[in-house]
């Protein structure tokens, strides 16, 4: 029913966004697409792909729960899609369903082995969501991609970085080897592993040229980062230089 929309670009992303902020929940009557913010204009960027690409729109609430150890409500917004054959066609084009720190999921084949387009959509999206670029203490600048994998399948996390480092090679965009290390013990005596790779600022003008930022933030500490150099770069301050941007 959908499978003429695997050369869509903007399927691509919304794949990404639902791997990243998103959620896809298949289980027993259930059948729902969610996505998660702070920012309205991610919420309502997500739900224009939903229109444009199956013609619905999602139900949109705010979210100001408290989210993990800070005991503060945070206010975000969290838009569901409920469909069964859009949940359905999302799991079966590559989509994780559940669990993303337990579940293993690789890039989409029609992605991976696609066009560049598809490759340009889905890495934006990841990098949107999942990024981040800073300034460490010696001023250097790096830009990070980093998930939380279970030591169970941290293998496949492992495999789903080098999808995605092979996948920034094709636009000479070169990144550090995947490394990972202990984050935590969770409720359930499970422990998590923190999976990522990182970007020099070498390779920060091809990322700019191919793949880039929506996020305005982000897209903001790119530019800035490129407009300083050399001695430039080491007397500048870095502003904003906090990973979670």
């Amino acid at each position: 029913m959908y499978k003429h929309l695997l050369t869509n670009p903007k399927l691509a992303r919304l794949v990404a966004d639902l791997t990243s902020d998103g959620h896809l929940q298949i289980q027993g009557h259930r059948h729902i697409a969610s996505f998660y913010s702070k920012s309205i204009s991610e919420i309502k960027s997500v739900e224009r792909k939903f229109i444009e690409l199956f013609n619905i729109k999602g139900k949109l609430y705010l979210d100001q729960r408290p989210v993990g150890k800070n005991p503060n409500p945070i206010k975000r917004y969290k838009i569901f899609f409920i469909s069964k054959p859009i949940s359905i066609f999302l799991r079966d084009i590559g989509t994780p369903v559940g669990n993303k720190t337990n579940n293993p999921f690789e890039v989409p084949n029609w992605i991976f082995k696609g066009n560049p387009n598809l490759k340009i959509a889905y890495l934006k999206g990841l990098y949107d969501a999942e990024g981040s670029i800073f300034c460490i203490k010696n001023k250097r600048w790096r830009m990070s991609l980093r998930m939380a994998k279970n030591k169970e399948i941290l293998d496949s996390g492992i495999k789903y970085f080098e999808q995605i480092r092979s996948m920034l090679k094709e636009f000479k965009i070169k990144s550090s080897p995947v490394r990972c290390y202990k984050l935590n013990i969770r409720k359930d005596g499970s422990i998590s592993y923190n999976v990522h790779i990182d970007i020099e600022k070498s390779s920060f003008r091809n990322f700019l040229k191919y793949v880039g930022f929506d996020h305005p933030e982000k897209r903001k500490k790119l530019l800035y980062a490129l407009r300083v150099s050399g001695k430039a770069a080491n007397a500048a301050p870095c502003r904003g230089a906090d990973r979670g941007n």
